[in-house]
């Protein structure tokens, strides 16, 4: 296939395979000259793109090797020197500016060492100085800013099929060491380093549909990541081309974000009325930027705050009808776990009795979440039985949203984000048939 240059074209949209994988989605990420391949998640609750990088070996504390007897592979490790497009960032940089998340633009080249009269002038010649990029949990990333070409898959004004599309001076980490972050991240959110943003995307939208976690770690099963106009339905689709369309609420405390708003849960095939009730802070983002329902696939189970998890929990277990398995809630941590009678996997989800959960979001449109979305089996079939539990969490109090609506629950579910008209759509479908 021929390699498009991205300047060459006004009209582009990206087409991207995602895989999914033990606990979110990867996306993979061609870095350098000649390219060299990354598998990323894909996070809509961050900016920065990153990826193991440097010439020593890439050390991850908190990544879940620390108490196994075998050695796990090396990190897949980019190497600048290999690369011919490969610059370092600037310290005057809008990107340097952003990482360091500074009032102060110059703060950056102070850091690195510079003269006021050199970065007053925006002549400093220094590197953007070393960065520390946080994640919720308590997860960080050490690393430098640099700047290389990327290579996605394009079709430039719908030439079919897509080809690769070189976007030039593209800004990510390269990291050298981080805390529960094992691998890397594409930054989806709406700030100036995200990749959407860097590639002029958020001036359209982009839209995913995720794999059902059966196939975790099955690289032969894709569903597309869309970006450009083709993400959007088409204006002439009088019902919004079949999707449920909620509000992007804002936040101007964490404008980065993509929020939604949620007024409750409920249960069952119709699921007309809600049996809990989400408080008002869930509908709608305060002054202080607090409240609302985080879109975050760079979360994997859906978070919802006390008393309204409390009410959820208490509403499910009241119309599944079988065995709560309190050994399973407490080794797994999540708050239920059912007995479910199956005589051999795999155990279909339509055939059991578990209630259908569906999310009733800002506006007043009804999400029916896909079962296997909700619950999940973690055990094998034993006594011709299977424990499967409600794969929601509960959410730590503070400041920030007031929920998240995590990448497990959007399985089968193809999410637009609509940045034209300022909303998310949903639309529950089979994304391994869309692959």
């Amino acid at each position: 296939m021929t390699l498009l240059n991205s300047t060459n074209y006004g009209f582009l949209d990206i087409i991207e395979p995602v895989t999914a994988y033990t606990d979110g989605y990867l996306l993979s990420l061609n870095l350098g000259t000649p390219p060299q391949v990354f598998q990323v998640y894909l996070d809509t609750g961050s900016d920065l793109t990153w990826v193991p990088c440097g010439t020593s070996s890439y050390q991850c504390m908190e990544c879940g090797n620390e108490h196994s007897s075998s050695k796990p592979p090396p990190t897949p490790m980019f190497l600048p020197s290999q690369s011919s497009s490969n610059t370092m960032d600037l310290c005057g940089s809008r990107f340097c500016v952003d990482v360091h998340s500074s009032d102060n633009r110059f703060d950056p080249c102070a850091a690195a060492g510079c003269a006021i009269p050199a970065f007053t002038s925006g002549l400093c010649p220094r590197p953007c100085p070393p960065f520390s990029y946080t994640y919720g949990g308590g997860a960080l990333v050490l690393g430098s800013l640099a700047r290389d070409s990327v290579t996605l898959h394009g079709s430039a004004r719908r030439i079919d099929p897509p080809s690769p599309v070189e976007f030039p001076g593209f800004g990510f980490g390269c990291v050298g060491s981080s805390v529960r972050e094992p691998i890397g991240i594409a930054g989806f959110g709406k700030g100036t380093l995200s990749l959407p943003s860097q590639l002029g995307f958020l001036g359209k939208g982009f839209s995913h549909c995720f794999l059902g976690f059966r196939f975790a770690r099955n690289p032969n099963v894709t569903s597309p990541l869309v970006m450009g106009d083709l993400a959007l339905p088409s204006s002439s689709a009088t019902d919004g081309g079949g999707f449920l369309f909620t509000p992007m609420l804002k936040s101007v405390t964490y404008p980065n974000f993509y929020y939604v708003g949620l007024e409750g849960v409920s249960l069952g095939a119709d699921g007309a009325a809600m049996v809990a009730v989400a408080p008002p802070s869930l509908n709608g983002v305060d002054s202080k930027g607090d409240g609302g329902v985080l879109v975050d696939t760079g979360t994997t189970y859906t978070q919802l705050p006390d008393p309204f998890y409390a009410a959820v929990l208490a509403a499910v277990a009241s119309a599944a009808p079988y065995e709560r398995s309190r050994d399973m809630e407490a080794r797994t941590g999540f708050g239920l776990c059912f007995r479910v009678p199956c005589a051999r996997a795999p155990c279909a989800a339509e055939d059991d009795a578990l209630p259908q959960i569906s999310l009733h979001l800002g506006g007043g449109g009804r999400l029916a979440l896909p079962k296997m979305s909700s619950y999940y089996p973690v055990t094998a079939v034993r006594d011709a039985a299977v424990v499967e539990c409600l794969l929601f969490q509960r959410m730590d109090e503070g400041s920030g949203p007031g929920a998240v609506l995590g990448s497990f629950q959007m399985q089968n579910v193809e999410v637009v984000y609509d940045l034209v008209a300022g909303r998310v759509g949903f639309r529950p479908r089979d994304c391994a048939l869309r692959a």
